[in-house]
C-alpha cells in the first residue's frame, strides 16, 4: 500500500496528471508577448523509447564533446555533442528508472530491479553491475572510487567503482508518503552530500559512510500525510563554497559546505533540480512558479507564475536565459533579470519532464518520448 501512495504522488507531480482538462486546477493557459530571441534546433535525434509509460528519471549527461542518453528499455548511447552523430548504442535489456549520470569514464544508471549498472564511456561495455535492496531511484553518481545511488526504501548505497562491491550504506526510514524519486548524490572534496525524504541533508565521508554534518532543510506540518511531505528530490547544488539544498513543502537553504551551518533559508517548495548563474539560484516550484534569489542572502528577486500548474521541470541556463519546458511540450525562456517571457518553442505533443542540460551555450533537452533536441538561442 505504501509503494501504491508513493506512485500516486509521483503522478500527481510529473504530468502525468489524474486530473482532467476541465478541472478546476487545469493548467494555466499561455499568455501570448512578444519574442525577443528565438530558440533555433542546432540538430535533433530519437534516441528510444523515452520514459516509456513509467514515471522515472532520465536526462542526458555532458562529458567533453560527447553526450550521453538512455531510454527506460535499456538502450544506452553516445552522441557527438555538437552533431547528434552516434558514437555508440548499446542494448542491455535492463529497465531503466534512473540516469544516465557519468563521471570519470563511467556511464552510470539504476534499475527497476534494484541493480546499478556501470558502462564504459568509451564504447558502452558493461563494466559491472550490483543488486541493492530495491527499485533504485536518483541517477547515480561517481567520484572514480565509489559510485552512490539512493533507493525507493530510503537507503544511501556506496559501491566500489571498479568492483561494484559494496563499501557502506546509510538507512533512513521512509514516510507514510514520498515523492517518488530522489535527487543525485552530491560529491564535494572528501564527502558525499545528499537529500532524504525526511527533510534532511547529510555529509558523509565518502572513504567509510560517517557523517560529517546534517541539516534539516524542513519540518512537516499539517494533519494529513500529504500536507506532511517535506521530501528532498532535488540535488543538492554546490557552487562558491555553498550547497544549495531544497524541498517540497519547505524551503530553500544555503549551507556552509564544510560544516552545514546555514547561510540563508527561504519558503520554497519543489522537487526538480536547481539552476545557478552569477550569483542567482533559480528554482520551479511545485505549482510551476519560476523563482530566482539572490545566492548570497536569499532575497527573491522576481517569480514569474504565468505557467502556473503546467508540470514544469528543472530550470537551465541559456545564455543570459532561463529555460524551463512543461507538460504540453512546451519550452520556455525567460531573461535572468527580470524573468519575463523571451522566447517560446513547442516540441512537440508530448511532456517534457526529465532535467535539461546545458553548456551555457547549447541546451540539450529529451522528451518523454525519446526525442533529444540540441537548441541555441539566435538573437
Amino acid at each position: 500500500m505504501r509503494y501504491g501512495a508513493l506512485i500516486l504522488c509521483a503522478l500527481l507531480l510529473s504530468g502525468c496528471t489524474l486530473f482532467n482538462r476541465d478541472d478546476a486546477a487545469k493548467p494555466m493557459e499561455l499568455v501570448d508577448f512578444e519574442p525577443s530571441v528565438k530558440l533555433q534546433t542546432v540538430w535533433r535525434k530519437n534516441v528510444g523509447a523515452g520514459t516509456g509509460k513509467g514515471v522515472v528519471q532520465l536526462q542526458p549527461a555532458l562529458d567533453g564533446d560527447v553526450i550521453y542518453v538512455a531510454d527506460a528499455k535499456g538502450r544506452v548511447q553516445a552522441l557527438d555533442r555538437f552533431s547528434g552523430a552516434r558514437l555508440w548504442r548499446v542494448r542491455t535489456g535492463d529497465e531503466i528508472t534512473a540516469g544516465v549520470g557519468m563521471r570519470e569514464g563511467l556511464v552510470l544508471f539504476g534499475t527497476r530491479q534494484g541493480e546499478v549498472v556501470a558502462l564504459s564511456s568509451a564504447d558502452g561495455e558493461e563494466l559491472c553491475r550490483n543488486t541493492l535492496t530495491s527499485e533504485v531511484l536518483s541517477v547515480p553518481n561517481t567520484d572514480g572510487n565509489i559510485v552512490v545511488a539512493q533507493t525507493i526504501d530510503g537507503n544511501l548505497f556506496a559501491l566500489d567503482a571498479k568492483t561494484g562491491e559494496h563499501r557502506w550504506r546509510y538507512e533512513t526510514s521512509v514516510p507514510v508518503l514520498t515523492l517518488r524519486g530522489s535527487g543525485q548524490p552530491l560529491f564535494t572534496g572528501s564527502m558525499v552530500v545528499a537529500g532524504f525524504a525526511n527533510g534532511k541533508v547529510i555529509a558523509f565521508n565518502s572513504r567509510n559512510g560517517l557523517i560529517q554534518w546534517e541539516q534539516r532543510v524542513a519540518l512537516p506540518q499539517g494533519r494529513s500525510e500529504l500536507d506532511r511531505m517535506i521530501d528532498i528530490s532535488a540535488s543538492p547544488l554546490l557552487q562558491e563554497n555553498v550547497i544549495f539544498a531544497a524541498s517540497y513543502q519547505g524551503r530553500i537553504v544555503a549551507l556552509n559546505r564544510s560544516n552545514g551551518r546555514p547561510l540563508w533559508a527561504a519558503d520554497a517548495s519543489t522537487h526538480q533540480d536547481l539552476a545557478y548563474f552569477d550569483r542567482r539560484v533559480f528554482l520551479s516550484e511545485a505549482d510551476s512558479r519560476v523563482t530566482a534569489f539572490r545566492s548570497t542572502s536569499g532575497a527573491m528577486l522576481w517569480q514569474n507564475d504565468q505557467l502556473l500548474r503546467r508540470y514544469i521541470n528543472g530550470p537551465q541556463i541559456l545564455g543570459n536565459y532561463v529555460a524551463v519546458a512543461d507538460l504540453d511540450g512546451y519550452l520556455h525562456l525567460m531573461n535572468q533579470e527580470d524573468g519575463e517571457f523571451a522566447a517560446r518553442r513547442r516540441l512537440g505533443r508530448h511532456a517534457i519532464s526529465g532535467s535539461m542540460k546545458s553548456d551555457g551555450d547549447i541546451l540539450y533537452v529529451l522528451t518523454d518520448r525519446g526525442r533529444l533536441y540540441a537548441l541555441s538561442v539566435a538573437e
